[in-house]
């Protein structure tokens, strides 16, 4: 199977052009006109048709091209991370259980630290326990570990219960148990904990709306929906601009640490501990 011929034969697909094809693959216009006449000769069969300096497929083409366009866009992927892998400074696979933390904090702050660092982060989530060959070099969590690794604390978790200043003022007066909240499938200890340290039965509060994740939670409470228990770190840019305000001074140390950890089996150890190094600084100036 002519692999090399196949890929100038979906660039010019791509393309509609073999001069643009040529200047996307880095090799002239030449060869990817002789890639696809030797790919026509293999196939018995013409895939285009030229008009000028623009093509267009046969049926035969277009079969082939919707038949592998996506195999070569798979295996072009595939060769540029395993590229990757291969630097030890450029770039970092980041895994955490925390995607609301990670959207509201992290990422936001992601750009200026490849910017200054010059290190790309790749962030994923993941709620399930890492396992020894899963592929990552930094781990954010409150609820995992990594026995035997490297380990940076990050920050402490404190618990607020937040509003819009309008529901605050329509109903901030009445008794706790009469506010109306919105919670998070994701997160159900957190308005357990701070129901207990407001002295209140968790099962007394009023929930309204309930929400899977809490960075959806957090918007319907923006919204206006309810009242909503959640991180301070979380809040923290909707507190500063007066979009959500604290409904009480009640603030709940959870007892959860956030923690970050150095994969053992990571080939960018010391980009990894620079970046938790950072990541300890941002949290601690945002707090």
């Amino acid at each position: 199977m002519p692999l090399v011929a196949l890929r100038a034969f979906v660039a010019a697909g791509r393309q509609g052009n073999f001069t643009r094809a040529a200047e996307a693959l880095g090799v002239t216009q030449g060869a990817v006109s002789r890639h696809v006449a030797a790919l026509e000769a293999f196939a018995n069969t013409r895939l285009f048709v030229r008009r000028g300096s623009s093509i267009e497929f046969t049926p035969s083409g277009l079969q082939l091209f919707e038949a592998v366009k996506d195999a070569m866009a798979t295996l072009e992927l595939t060769m540029q991370l395993l590229a990757q892998r291969g630097h030890t400074h450029d770039r970092l696979k980041v895994r955490t259980s925390m995607p609301s933390f990670a959207m509201t904090v992290v990422v936001p702050a992601l750009g200026g630290y490849t910017a200054r660092h010059g290190v790309q982060i790749d962030l994923i989530t993941s709620l399930s326990a890492p396992q020894p060959a899963d592929d990552f070099d930094v781990l954010i969590s409150r609820d995992l570990s990594l026995p035997g690794a490297e380990s940076w604390e990050l920050t402490r978790e404190e618990l607020i219960c937040v509003a819009t200043p309008a529901l605050l003022a329509q109903h901030g007066a009445r008794a706790k148990s009469q506010w109306p909240m919105v919670a998070a499938r994701s997160r159900p200890d957190a308005m357990a904990t701070w129901a207990v340290a407001a002295d209140m039965a968790p099962d007394s509060l009023h929930v309204v709306a309930t929400y899977d994740h809490l960075f959806l939670a957090v918007t319907a409470a923006i919204a206006g929906t309810g009242f909503l228990v959640v991180p301070r770190l979380v809040v923290r840019d909707q507190l500063r601009d007066g979009s959500l305000v604290p409904a009480s001074e009640l603030c709940v140390d959870s007892g959860a640490r956030y923690v970050a950890y150095v994969n053992t089996h990571s080939a960018h150890a010391q980009s990894a501990r620079e970046f938790c190094r950072w990541l300890k600084g941002m949290l601690r100036e945002r707090t």
